[in-house]
């Protein structure tokens, strides 16, 4: 490792920031980072998180995994098409972000990071990273992602549901919000509706049509989710990571383990190189999340391809069990779903036929 050179600026400490903001303290680096919220940090999102060797680490480290979700059901248009069985070999455990993302920021702190309580107005280091979310985006690359936190009389804690409406251009989520069997996690996003109390209706009355009649309402949260612009790594002179860089999976709303593992490659690429070399680091930094990035690009293909297409609904019903199962534990390629769709356009045609 180079020794440490000049500054960092960090613009906001969500899950990458405040996590890359600690690796490079760690490492003996100057860092200044800005975030304006000073309290407990809240998101509307599944709280899910894939269990890839980084991730997991990170998770057992400071002790925030809720539940282990063993089976994902899959539902297209709100009928029921596949479940993933992921039983002793499970990758989605339900985690206390803002338990990890607080832990991590006091970590920082500890370490001496400077943190400025205010959002960042351009101020520059040696090296500058965004590690916003998506609030400064344009309204056109977002979708308005509501989540609603509700007591039912039961809900197993192992299941998940994820229910796509291609013809609304969206889908719902039902996860479990803990290990209790009581309290869930209920959410959705469609593209072009950006009216959280519609929303909220809609989010209500999924929970009573599918899950039961009689719930509690704990919480309500909404914001924007990135899901059209595709992934970028650098802006001008600015190198972005996590949610800035684009790296969400348009297709499920999944950022937990893209920012996670976006830091820790960049915080490597930073101490190889120290904070001159841009160039080098935007290189390492770029090939340690290759299948990040082709991941996230092909979810912006799979959600502008199924965007209110009078197709996908038929090609979603259709795809082979394989392809849904290799989806669920973000294993699906670019090269698996090109091989599910002439699967799934002549399962369409048997049916139609067998239907005459």
């Amino acid at each position: 490792m180079r020794k440490p050179t000049g500054d960092v600026v960090i613009a906001g400490l969500g899950l990458a920031g405040s996590l890359l903001s600690l690796r490079l303290a760690e490492r003996g680096f100057k860092v200044m980072a800005f975030e304006p919220v000073e309290s407990s940090y809240v998101k509307p999102c599944g709280e899910q998180l894939t269990l890839e060797e980084l991730p997991l680490r990170l998770a057992k480290a400071y002790d925030v995994i809720k539940t282990i979700v063993n089976f994902v059901h899959v539902f297209v248009e709100g009928k029921y098409v596949t479940t993933t069985n992921m039983s002793g070999n499970s990758k989605w455990a339900i985690i206390d972000k803002p338990r990890l993302i607080m832990s991590l920021r006091r970590s920082a702190l500890d370490n001496g990071v400077d943190v400025i309580r205010r959002p960042w107005n351009g101020e520059r280091g040696a090296l500058t990273i965004d590690s916003r979310g998506p609030y400064n985006l344009p309204l056109s690359s977002e979708v308005l992602a509501l989540r609603v936190i509700a007591k039912v009389p039961a809900w197993s804690s192992e299941e998940a549901t994820l229910d796509f409406r291609p013809s609304s251009g969206g889908l719902y989520w039902v996860f479990p919000y803990d290990d209790s069997g009581h309290l869930i996690n209920v959410g959705a996003g469609f593209v072009g509706l950006y009216d959280a109390v519609h929303l909220e209706g809609l989010v209500r009355g999924y929970i009573k049509e599918k899950i039961s009649p009689c719930f509690d309402v704990l919480e309500v949260k909404g914001a924007p989710i990135n899901v059209f612009t595709n992934p970028s790594l650098s802006t001008g002179d600015i190198i972005n990571v996590g949610e800035a860089a684009g790296l969400v999976m348009a297709w499920s709303g999944e950022g937990n383990r893209p920012s996670i593992v976006s830091a820790e490659a960049l915080a490597g690429a930073i101490a190889s190189y120290g904070v001159e070399d841009r160039t080098s680091i935007l290189k390492k930094y770029s090939e340690g999340i290759s299948s990040l990035l082709s991941s996230a690009v092909l979810s912006r293909l799979l959600t502008r391809a199924s965007y209110r297409s009078p197709l996908a609904e038929g090609l979603l019903r259709n795809m082979p069990k394989w392809a849904w199962d290799l989806y669920v534990r973000q294993e699906l390629s670019l090269g698996d779903f090109l091989r599910t769709v002439p699967q799934a356009i002549a399962s369409m045609l048997v049916r139609r036929e067998d239907k005459r």
